[in-house]
């Protein structure tokens, strides 16, 4: 399958750098609101070196499920680019932040969001889509 004449593997990580270079060029332009975040998700707090092997584990489990074909639209390939992009910001911002994430968007008091969140959690919403529905693009 190609689409826009590249390989699904150039379409992934194509995704994958856009998603890296956007999170960080994006962060540089909001160091003034920055709140580092040093738990996972939903504010699970864990010592560090477990939040790096979560992290590897995951970024991990995106290639296998790329590499093993599980994903196979254009929608789900364009959606585990985004969820390994945003996952490999984020982990960018731990190794740069003494284990924090540069969070800066604030959500009506009830979080605070950086742009690797908004592309993991479409990602996520790309590759459902695909799992539910099995439309090809």
């Amino acid at each position: 399958m190609k689409q826009f004449g590249l390989s699904p593997v150039a379409l992934f990580w194509l995704a994958v750098v856009f998603m890296v270079i956007a999170g960080q060029l994006i962060r540089l332009s909001q160091l003034n609101r920055v709140i580092f975040n040093y738990a996972l998700a939903f504010s699970i707090d864990a010592p560090l070196l477990l939040i790096y092997i979560i992290s590897v584990l995951f970024l991990g489990v995106v290639i296998w499920l790329f590499y093993s074909r599980a994903v196979t639209t254009l929608l789900g390939i364009i959606g585990l680019g985004l969820i390994f992009g945003g996952g490999a910001s984020n982990l960018i911002d731990r190794i740069l932040f003494d284990g924090g994430v540069a969070d800066y968007w604030h959500l009506m008091d009830i979080s605070t969001i950086n742009f690797a969140d908004i592309a993991i959690t479409a990602g996520i919403m790309l590759v459902l889509y695909q799992f539910l529905f099995h439309h090809e693009s």
